[in-house]
């Protein structure tokens, strides 16, 4: 896919419903559920997680891409019954994610290895503005920061039974992404139902990195 160069503002991209978004290409992604069952990485990390089969109710993400020199934003949609509060313990939010590698041979199945790491924005029904920039070398290696802390912006609206999400965030960062305009990268996506009590591994992924074009 390819994030196109627009004159607009970060607030003005940060809003999925602003004009500037009309101007994007999104192209529909598949996702498949993670392989969780019996994988030996996902049984050190929660053996409860890995007997996981009923997960991946979310089966394709419609991404698109826009930046302005400065800062980059993707804009997600996809079906979701809506879930964006936590009630009760047993009860989980939807949420969203884009990953991209921070060096150019980094495992997007395996979210990183040693060494490799790579760089999530991850968003969560519940979180009103805010999303986690999260790096990782491998499974249950996260790193959570606050996006407060690297310019990492969301906004979501919730409407006729679809999300609109955009995460926005600098083009280039100490510990994550490293982008530059008129070069490629890779683009991963994740996403989680709520309703299905998806959380951590129990997910929807889109398998191994795409290309993002980022315009010169």
């Amino acid at each position: 896919m390819k994030a196109y160069r627009v004159k607009a503002s970060d607030s003005e991209l940060l809003d999925p419903n602003n004009a500037a978004w009309r101007t994007a290409r999104p192209e529909e992604h598949p996702l498949v559920p993670t392989p969780l069952k019996g994988n030996p990485a996902i049984v050190a990390v929660s053996p409860f997680i890995a007997e996981s089969t009923d997960h991946g109710s979310v089966r394709s993400i419609k991404a698109a891409a826009l930046h302005n020199g400065e800062s980059i934003a993707f804009h997600l949609t996809w079906a979701s019954t809506g879930a964006d509060k936590i009630i009760d313990l047993d009860q989980f939010v939807d949420g969203a994610g884009v990953m991209f590698p921070v060096v150019k041979d980094a495992n997007a199945v395996t979210m990183g290895s040693p060494g490799k790491p790579v760089n999530i924005w991850y968003w969560k029904g519940d979180m009103n503005g805010d999303a986690f920039d999260v790096v990782a070398e491998g499974y249950g290696t996260s790193e959570r920061r606050p996006g407060s802390k690297t310019k990492l912006q969301s906004s979501a609206v919730f409407k006729d039974g679809m999300w609109s999400l955009v995460l926005i965030g600098p083009l280039s960062t100490k510990d994550g992404t490293q982008f530059s305009a008129g070069t490629d990268s890779g683009i991963a996506f994740a996403a989680w139902d709520g309703a299905n009590n998806e959380r951590a591994g129990r997910k929807s992924f889109s398998g191994a990195f795409n290309t993002l074009e980022i315009e010169a």
